[in-house]
Parts: C-alpha cells; sequence; structure tokens
C-alpha cells in the first residue's frame, strides 16, 4: 500500500505567516500611494482655489478708481452715495472697508462689453472714449458655508448706482478658512503708501496686502498639525485638513502717479 505525502501543518503555518507579511507590505504600499495621491491633489485643488480668488481680486484691484475721463476730478467722477451692504462713501471715496471680511470698490467700466464680477454684461457702456459711465461697486464679503460650518465661501456682488446689477451674490471661491487685508494709505496728498493697517479709515487707500488661508475639502493628513494653520492662528489645528496659504498684493494703479 502506497503511503500519501502532502503538507504539513507546520508547512502550512509558515506560509500562510509569510502570505500575511506579503499582503500586509502591498496594503502598506498602497495607502502609502493613495495618502499621497490624496495630499498632491488636495494641495493642486487649495492652489487653484486660492490662485483663482487672488487672480479675481487683482483683476478689480487693478481696475478700482478708473475713471472714463482722466481729466475729471475724482470726487466728480465718484460722488457721494450709500450703497446697501457697504454704507457712504465719500466723494472720491473708491475703497471702502466694512470690516475685516467685507470690502467694496468702484470703478467706471472702461470697455462696452465689460462685465461685473458675477459675470454679467453691463449695459450703457458708450463705445465713444471720454465718456461718461455709471459707476460700478463690487462688493466682496467671507460668508459661512452652508454645506460646511467651519469654512467660508468668498462671495461678489454688484452694483450699478445703487440699483444690484444680479440676481444675488456670486460664489467666487470655496473652502477658505480666512483672509486677511491690509490696506496702504498717505494722511497728506502725496500719492505714495506710508504705511499699511486693517482699517485705512477715512484715508485714500493707494494699495492693498491680501493673504488666503484654504483648505481641502476633506480630511488628508495623519495627524492635526498644520504649519501655515499654526502660523496663521497660534494654534495647531483640531482636523486632519490639509492648509495652504498665498498672498499678493497690488498697488491702485488709478490711484497712484
Amino acid at each position: 500500500m502506497n503511503r500519501q505525502h502532502g503538507i504539513s501543518i507546520i508547512e502550512l503555518l509558515v506560509a500562510l505567516l509569510i502570505s500575511s507579511f506579503l499582503i500586509l507590505g502591498i496594503t502598506q504600499v498602497y495607502l502609502d500611494n493613495k495618502q499621497s495621491y490624496l495630499f498632491q491633489q488636495g494641495q493642486a485643488n487649495n492652489i487653484e482655489n486660492g490662485r483663482f480668488a487672488i487672480l479675481l481680486l487683482e483683476q478689480e484691484f487693478a481696475k478700482t478708481g478708473y475713471r472714463r475721463r482722466p481729466d475729471e476730478e475724482p470726487a466728480n467722477a465718484f460722488p457721494s452715495v450709500t450703497i446697501p451692504g457697504c454704507g457712504t462713501f465719500n466723494p472720491g471715496q473708491v475703497v471702502r472697508r466694512v470690516n475685516d471680511t467685507k470690502f467694496c470698490l468702484r470703478y467706471q467700466p472702461a470697455f462696452s462689453n465689460a462685465r461685473t464680477c458675477e459675470g454679467n454684461t453691463i449695459a450703457g457702456i458708450s463705445s465713444e472714449p471720454y465718456t461718461d459711465a455709471n459707476v460700478i461697486t463690487s462688493i466682496y464679503e467671507l460668508t459661512v458655508s452652508a454645506t460646511d460650518n467651519t469654512s467660508l465661501n468668498l462671495t461678489c456682488r454688484s452694483y450699478s448706482a445703487t440699483t444690484p446689477t444680479g440676481d444675488g451674490a456670486q460664489q467666487i471661491a470655496s473652502n477658505i478658512t480666512a483672509m486677511n487685508f491690509e490696506y496702504g494709505f498717505n494722511n497728506n496728498e502725496e500719492k505714495v503708501v506710508a504705511r499699511y493697517a486693517k482699517d485705512p479709515n477715512a484715508n485714500e487707500v493707494r494699495a492693498i496686502k491680501f493673504s488666503t488661508l484654504v483648505a481641502s475639502s476633506t480630511e488628508i493628513t495623519k495627524e492635526p498639525s498644520s504649519a501655515v494653520y499654526s502660523y496663521w492662528f497660534g494654534t495647531a489645528p483640531i482636523d486632519k485638513k490639509l492648509y495652504n496659504m498665498l498672498s499678493s498684493s497690488i498697488s491702485m494703479r488709478n490711484r497712484m502717479p
């Protein structure tokens, strides 16, 4: 009678042990690659979101105070007016800080196909140069996200004279944790920036510095730790989101020599 040969229990246990180590290693490599992908994707989304907000703000700041007739006095081109949500502009004032999360800009559109910050075409602009046009007021505000109470949205709404040009505030950036604005001004008539402050009071603003702290929409990091967040707030975050900070500054070229 022939004896049957097979795998012993010891050989089976050794094979299971080796297979377990291989599976754990492959799983760890997969998890690390997924973590790296999520990190890179979150960082790319943060940078894209922050850059879009900064680019749009730079475009708005660049045309702030523009008037179609350069020989016209700013006080005549931009008379005193009260705008809902902004308050009262003084004659010639084109930048008004409402609070830490809200500010308003005024300008005259330069071209007949110009658009508001909401993307709406501005009506009634003459194609002839050096002609008057209605003053456009853009209102920018950080509002709490309806879907995530821990993040903010940057919204914009435009007014022509005292009439809204759109149906409502347009969201232009999301997943914002905080924004910081500093306004450069001078107390005398020299068209230079003497100093920066968060509240320019009634001084004529000639430059603006702004920083944006953006966060990923989901938790990505392994631990609730972020050097950028700690630098901004002085404390460590309580979540595992990825944070990025982007900054820029721009001069009010229509208020500079």
